[in-house]
């Protein structure tokens, strides 16, 4: 009698297979996004010790240029494959809108590197998802919840303290008067770093994620190639260091190759929120680097700002999203 009972109830729901299905990839895009947080945490010491030879629009050109390099030659190997043909010219929207958005974020955060610490512009970068919400409200016509006034105040205040609180480490130089600069740059860093992540989730579902990272990253390189060549000094390659070709080796091909890819990928099947929650703990995880590969200490007050902006962070993302995975799972 059990049995009998219960078979009915099984088979009449056909999408509970596909619902696992999507469950299961939206796990895994999760996990590969936690990966490339934790990869660009580990990145922020290498690239402050590296523009210290380099200007920085040069390093970028060298690291988003091997990253494209490194990805173009996967067109041949795999070729993009969607169901359904994107509209003319979406790709080459999506792919410039979004590259333009990350050049101008990587411009930012790697001139303020020069003014703050790694694990400042680690937090800082992080408080994208505070503004994620904000700005899917002012283009997507997605409504602004109190929880994310709430969110966006307590990272204000977390980025007073933070920024009023100063490094503190065994072999601290005296205190830079340009951190807060250093920290302002980084804020508008975020600001286009949150753009970036509107604009994939916007299209990435529509695209190839291969073929929208290769036009992501190689708008950043030209972008790069023109501020190099018009404001900066061009250095001889063979001057630089180990130092700097390792850092560009480094982020190239793991945090940018790897990483955007991924990215685009993964917002393909995961949220936009449930990225933006998982993107947020990119600054623990450059504190922690920052600590163990430099013996960067934060101060009290600058821990309680590094709390308080990861507290908003999750205050406004956490319950966010409305879909869920059986929405997910729809045709």
């Amino acid at each position: 009698m059990q049995d009998s009972t219960l078979t009915p109830s099984i088979e009449a729901d056909p999408r509970a297979g596909k619902v696992v299905r999507v469950q299961s990839r939206a796990f895994r895009a999760d996990l590969t996004l936690i990966v490339v947080v934790i990869i660009w945490g580990a990145t922020f010491v290498s690239v402050q010790k590296a523009i210290d030879e380099i200007p920085v629009h040069c390093f970028h050109v060298l690291r988003f240029g091997l990253a494209t390099l490194v990805l173009l030659p996967m067109l041949w190997i795999r070729r993009p494959r969607k169901v359904q043909k994107p509209p003319p010219g979406l790709l080459w929207k999506a792919g410039c809108l979004a590259g333009l958005s990350l050049w101008g974020a990587y411009s930012l955060q790697t001139t303020g590197l020069l003014h703050t610490t790694p694990s400042h512009s680690g937090f800082l970068t992080g408080t994208a998802v505070v503004i994620v919400p904000v700005l899917a409200f002012l283009i997507l016509r997605q409504p602004l919840e109190k929880r994310v006034v709430m969110g966006v105040s307590m990272a204000a205040i977390g980025l007073a303290l933070l920024s009023l609180g100063g490094p503190s480490t065994s072999e601290a130089p005296p205190p830079d008067p340009n951190i807060p600069y250093g920290d302002l740059l980084t804020f508008g860093c975020a600001i286009c770093f949150a753009f970036q992540i509107i604009v994939k989730a916007r299209w990435a579902s529509q695209l190839s994620s291969l073929a929208l990272t290769i036009v992501e990253l190689g708008t950043v390189f030209l972008l790069s190639l023109a501020a190099a060549l018009l404001l900066e000094e061009i250095p001889d390659p063979a001057t630089l260091s180990n130092q700097v070709w390792g850092a560009v080796l480094l982020t190239g091909v793991l945090a940018t190759a790897f990483a955007f890819l991924a990215q685009s990928w993964a917002q393909q099947t995961t949220t936009a929120i449930r990225t933006a929650v998982i993107f947020s703990f990119e600054p623990v995880t450059a504190a922690c680097f920052s600590w163990l590969l430099i013996g960067e200490v934060m101060s009290g007050w600058a821990v309680l700002g590094g709390m308080l902006i990861v507290g908003g962070m999750l205050r406004t993302v956490i319950g966010a999203d409305e879909k869920t995975d059986s929405e997910l799972a729809e045709p």
